[in-house]
């Protein structure tokens, strides 16, 4: 019984290890590589590469190979220092070098002859090339994304910004248009990519999946003052990408850092400050608006050089008006007069006379049916009923994030983020039903998502 225990749990061990390797087959990190050569152009073997993220102390190390070349994978996006010693060497450091998601900075190294302690810094402002692959992307920097301008906060409109990739009618909407806690929804399903389809993307959050199975886009959507960066990825990916023909959407969001930072916001909508639906007619009153999008951030060390923590609340109430055109039985129509309408006999195939359903061949049923269906309020044909409601989606949006740095080999994260969210759409006909007013489900549709991604590098 013991055997078969232990090798039931080390069987279980296994294709656990298995799928959490697996699991972060996509990375939310960077690299920095480079060749490392003397003044005549010689290769430099055995040089001691060191690099410091410079917001949160973090090192890592690496040494030069036979052919002068250097790698450090797996690093979180940021800028960094990096530094070369050799014995008989000047010490080469370079400064600002800014590492993005899927990316590789290109860092190549001349080190003069000399002693340790002297040193030659270079300040990396331009942005260095990316040479390690041919995948064609771009990435959107913290200050773009909480700088520019986006309707109903949401970041993923700036990928429209990118070449090849156009919005469908209708997509990138704000609030109103979603009919998910988080993505796009029904009627606003994502953006094009080099002529794909609108659900040809992927999207990745830190590294993990982030996609809406059911209508398309993605889930969870941060704010856009919890995201560090993002990039869209629109042509010839490396390998560890699949899934969607389209783009890979991949989301960093924002850690702690030794410096303790934070953001609070409030963003407000309201019908006085709208102008009326030209579509209204002038006999209702003017559909209401109220919406409102809050939240803080807050982040820092808990740790210093060692464990941060950075968390996120946002919240979004929205509440307004919707109105829509519809056809009902006039009330001549009610008591089975069609006028110029042909209405045949079912059950001989003929027209009744003069289009007039006899009263003993409607069903009382129906009858009592159409007392729930509301009489005509508008004189315009074909459309006869104008109908209107009030929509209601309220959402809450929850997120922490750790980040720890054991030692100069790596580092680990795990994230935990929940959105529970209540939407309600009004049916077009009142108690009778129909159709929902803003293109859902009529009713009301409470919802909850919550994901977990836990990484090492």
């Amino acid at each position: 019984m013991r055997i078969i225990f232990r090798r039931g749990l080390t069987i279980t061990a296994a294709l656990f290890l298995l799928g959490f390797h697996v699991s972060l087959a996509a990375q939310a990190t960077g690299n920095i590589a480079g060749i490392v050569t003397d003044d005549s152009g010689a290769v430099l073997p055995g040089v001691t590469i060191e690099v410091t993220n410079t917001n949160t102390g973090q090192t890592r190390g690496a040494v030069t190979r036979a052919d002068g070349y250097f790698s450090l994978p797996l690093l979180q996006p940021g800028v960094y220092q990096i530094k070369g010693t050799l014995s008989g060497f000047k010490t080469f450091v370079r400064e600002g070098v800014t590492v993005t998601v899927e990316s590789t900075a290109r860092v190549d190294m001349q080190l003069p002859v000399g002693g340790l302690q002297e040193s030659i810094t270079v300040q990396a402002d331009a942005p260095l090339v990316e040479t390690s692959n041919a995948t064609l992307g771009i990435v959107v920097d913290e200050k773009k994304v909480v700088e520019l301008p986006l309707n109903g906060r949401n970041f993923t409109q700036l990928g429209t910004l990118l070449p090849g990739v156009v919005a469908p009618p209708a997509a990138l909407g704000g609030a109103s248009g979603e009919a998910t806690p988080g993505g796009f929804g029904a009627t606003t399903s994502g953006f094009s990519v080099n002529g794909m389809r609108n659900q040809s993307n992927n999207f990745l959050l830190d590294g993990a999946s982030n996609n809406d199975t059911f209508n398309t886009g993605f889930v969870l959507r941060p704010p856009p003052d919890a995201i560090q960066e993002f990039k869209i990825l629109t042509h010839s990916y490396t390998a560890e990408y699949g899934r969607s023909a389209g783009s890979v959407v991949n989301v960093v969001s924002k850690g702690g850092t030794n410096q303790l930072h934070g953001a609070v916001w409030e963003f407000n909508r309201d019908d006085s400050l709208q102008a009326r639906n030209y579509f209204v007619p002038s006999t209702q009153p003017k559909p209401k608006l109220k919406q409102n999008q809050f939240g803080f951030s807050l982040g820092g060390p808990v740790m210093r050089n060692r464990l941060f923590g950075f968390g996120y609340y946002e919240g979004f109430r929205n509440t307004s008006g919707v109105t829509q055109n519809f056809i009902v039985l006039t009330d001549a129509q009610r008591t089975g007069a069609f006028g110029a309408t042909v209405i045949r006999d079912p059950l001989t195939g003929l027209p009744f006379p003069n289009n007039q359903i006899p009263a003993d061949r409607i069903d009382p049923a129906a009858l009592k049916m159409l007392l729930l269906i509301p009489a005509p309020n508008l004189a315009a044909f074909p459309s006869n009923y104008s109908a209107t409601g009030t929509y209601e989606f309220d959402r809450d949006n929850l997120d922490f994030k750790v980040n720890y740095n054991p030692g100069t080999r790596g580092s680990i994260f795990a994230r935990y983020s929940i959105s529970p969210s209540d939407i309600f759409d009004p049916p077009s006909l009142g108690d009778a039903g129909g159709d929902a007013l803003a293109g859902g489900q009529p009713g009301r549709a409470p919802g909850r998502i919550q994901s977990t991604a836990v990484g090492a590098t």
